[in-house]
């Protein structure tokens, strides 16, 4: 799979545009599931499905850096503005691959409920098996990034493409959209986490993903001020690892606690 960048922000639940083959099958341009149509079509088109509400709508675009300033808590959390409405939201992992990642968005009141990641991800996600994510300001312009990825069932000894691999650029709003987003290329993904592999100021993916004939690998992506999260390629080979743990628990080479590398405790955290 090819990264792209769609200059418009994603909208899980607005206009999805989607392209349709000369089979007569129709992708959305997420990777999503393809659809058939009832008779093939002689052209390629360019078709744009009509949503059912705003939800997926991001934030408005910020007029300037976050007005809170991020810190990680005593348990962990991120505590942050991620939707760029000047109050702190948590976002919080206690899976330590992405599989519980969840953002409580801050209110007049205080937190809200836990949003989990499969609704951040989105439509894209609904039939996945495994839907992981992590949070981080990945292109360092002040403002958390949201990284998400919807992968179905095993599949044998050939590994599988997520139906959704993409970075979506905050602010980001309650239902994941953000101010644009990239796509990844991310092989069969089954967890993410926060790292910081080249000490640099620029927070780094780890992706734990299945390589094919049996072969786990904790993988990095390295943040880019351009791209948000750099490609795989000779640089961040270096820091594969082949975790002695693969099960359902934290697998071994997943980096934990990578937030305090970019941001302080939070002063009420001791």
């Amino acid at each position: 799979m090819t990264p792209t960048e769609t200059g418009a922000a994603y909208n899980p639940g607005g206009p999805r545009a989607v392209h349709v083959t000369m089979s007569g099958h129709m992708r959305s341009r997420n990777g999503g599931r393809r659809l058939r149509r009832g008779a093939a079509l002689p052209v390629v088109a360019l078709v744009l499905l009509a949503g059912c509400g705003d939800d997926g709508d991001p934030p408005p675009a910020p007029d300037g850096p976050p007005k809170v300033a991020a810190c990680v808590g005593a348990d962990g959390a991120l505590v942050a503005d991620v939707d760029g409405d000047g109050r702190a939201d948590r976002v919080l992992d206690p899976s330590g691959t992405g599989r519980r990642l969840a953002v409580a968005f801050g209110g007049r009141s205080g937190s809200g409920h836990p949003v989990p990641v499969r609704e951040l991800a989105g439509d894209g996600a609904e039939d996945a098996k495994d839907v992981v994510g992590a949070v981080a300001d990945f292109d360092r312009d002040g403002w958390p990034d949201l990284v998400v990825a919807a992968t179905g069932e095993w599949r044998g000894d050939d590994p599988v493409e997520p139906d959704v691999a993409e970075v979506r650029f905050g602010p980001f709003s309650a239902s994941g959209g953000g101010q644009r987003t990239r796509g990844l290329d991310l092989g069969e993904t089954r967890g993410l986490a926060v790292a910081d592999y080249d000490h640099d100021r620029h927070p780094d993916l780890a992706v734990y993903a299945y390589a094919g004939d049996g072969v786990h690998e904790v993988q990095a992506r390295l943040g880019n001020v351009g791209t948000g999260l750099g490609d795989a390629d000779e640089r961040s080979r270096r820091y594969t690892v082949l975790p002695e743990r693969f099960d359902e628990s934290t697998p071994s080479g997943m980096p934990r606690d990578a937030l305090s590398a970019f941001h302080p405790r939070c002063r009420d955290s001791g």
